[in-house]
Order: structure tokens, then C-alpha cells, then sequence
């Protein structure tokens, strides 16, 4: 497997853009009922963009993902050689785009056309629930269980954003964790490396030493000694780096 396949963000790239193609295809249903139906009764328009908000939100999610890792790549190119700058500049243009067709969208369900269209409708309807008296006792029924369900649905939503916000920061801290683990284990490597050196050299140390004193000539003895200073010296160093 090449390290282009092994990259997660051409997985999340791929997913990004069949989401793009969702966001799309319900966006023109969006639009088709919003100019076609009563928006403040239709129930497949509040369906819909209901829908469409909840997909909105997990696009951008998505996004943010890809973004942060294309911002990791380019504070930190030593890091990942793998990746050559025009394919990161290919990444980062894909970021941008995907980000510019999530916001039209986004836009499209708050535009002017919509919201004119809406309060059209919503006044419409209010003038035909003042004209009815047995409908309006109805409707106000309806209309405080809505309001209920609607509080209902957006604490929960709000409670969804904490939650993800609260493994959004997790997923950060394991991200800094884990760059901190390879930084130690290379440490690690290293020292562990400068140890088997210098332990090579006092073997031969204690090897020349181990011949020298099987003699008693004035040299050698010498040599000896001298030999163990650099023997205390290698153990020094070691310890102190």
C-alpha cells in the first residue's frame, strides 16, 4: 500500500465531497419547495431543512478536520516529506472549495428570498388562524406543543455541539500526546543508542586493562592509569548527557 493510500485524508476527502453532493441534490429540493408550498405548514419542507442543517453542520465538521491537517502539514514539513508542496497545495485548494460550496448552501437556507418567502407564508397563515376562532384554539394547542418540541430538539442540539466541541479538544490533546510519544521515543532511540557506544568502548577499556595488569613494568602501569581515567571519563560523560 503506497503512503497516498495509507493517508486518512483522502478518505475524509472523499466522504467531504459525496456529503458536497447531498448537500447539493437537497439544497435544489430545498429551494423547489420553498418557492412551491406553504413553508409554514409543509411538512416535507421542515423536513427538509431540517435535514439540510444537520448535514450542513457535519460537512463542516469534516472540513475542519481536513483543514487542521492541512495546517499541521505546512507548520511542520520536516515532519512529513512524504507529502511534496504542489500535492499540498492541491489540498489546500480542495479545503478552500469544499469550504465555499458548504457556505453556499449554508447562505441558500437563510438567503432573503427565503426568509421573505417564509414570513409570507407565516403571515398568511396567522391571517387565517385570526379569521377562525375554533381554528385558532387549535392551532394555539398545536402551536405551544411545537414550541415545546422545538425547545426540546434545540437543547439537544446544543447539547450535540458541546459534545462534539468537548471531542473535538479531546481529539487535539491525543494529536499533541501522541507527536510527544514519537519526539521521547526518538530520544530514546538515541540515548540508547550513545549507551551501546560507550559501553563498546569501555569493553575495550576493560579488555586492554584486564592484559596491562598481568605486568608489573613502570610503562604499563602508567598506562594504566591513564587508561582509567578515561575510562571514569566515558562513564561521566554518559551519565551527564
Amino acid at each position: 500500500m503506497s503512503s497516498f493510500e495509507a493517508d486518512p485524508f483522502y478518505t475524509v476527502r472523499d466522504n467531504v465531497n459525496v456529503q458536497i453532493e447531498k448537500l447539493k441534490t437537497r439544497h435544489e429540493k430545498f429551494e423547489h419547495l420553498t418557492k412551491t408550498t406553504d413553508t409554514s405548514t409543509n411538512a416535507d419542507f421542515k423536513d427538509t431543512r431540517k435535514t439540510l442543517v444537520k448535514e450542513v453542520r457535519a460537512a463542516e465538521k469534516d472540513l475542519k478536520g481536513l483543514r487542521g491537517a492541512v495546517d499541521m502539514i505546512e507548520k511542520n514539513r520536516a515532519k512529513f516529506p512524504q507529502v511534496q508542496d504542489a500535492e499540498l497545495a492541491s489540498r489546500r485548494a480542495f479545503v478552500t472549495e469544499a469550504a465555499r460550496k458548504i457556505a453556499e448552501v449554508r447562505g441558500g437556507l437563510e438567503s432573503v428570498a427565503v426568509r421573505s418567502k417564509m414570513d409570507q407564508d407565516e403571515q398568511r397563515a396567522n391571517a387565517e388562524f385570526n379569521a377562525n376562532p375554533m381554528a385558532k384554539d387549535n392551532a394555539s394547542f398545536i402551536a405551544n406543543q411545537q414550541q415545546q418540541t422545538r425547545r426540546m430538539v434545540e437543547q439537544q442540539d446544543a447539547s450535540l455541539d458541546s459534545l462534539g466541541v468537548a471531542v473535538d479538544r479531546l481529539h487535539a490533546i491525543g494529536k499533541d500526546i501522541n507527536e510527544e510519544v514519537r519526539e521521547q521515543s526518538v530520544l530514546l532511540d538515541g540515548l540508547e543508542q550513545e549507551v551501546d557506544e560507550a559501553a563498546q568502548k569501555m569493553d575495550v577499556v576493560t579488555g586492554s586493562l584486564a592484559k596491562l595488569l598481568k605486568t608489573k613494568d613502570g610503562c604499563q602501569v602508567w598506562t594504566i592509569v591513564i587508561l582509567t581515567f578515561i575510562l571514569i571519563l566515558l562513564i561521566a560523560l554518559v551519565v551527564w548527557s
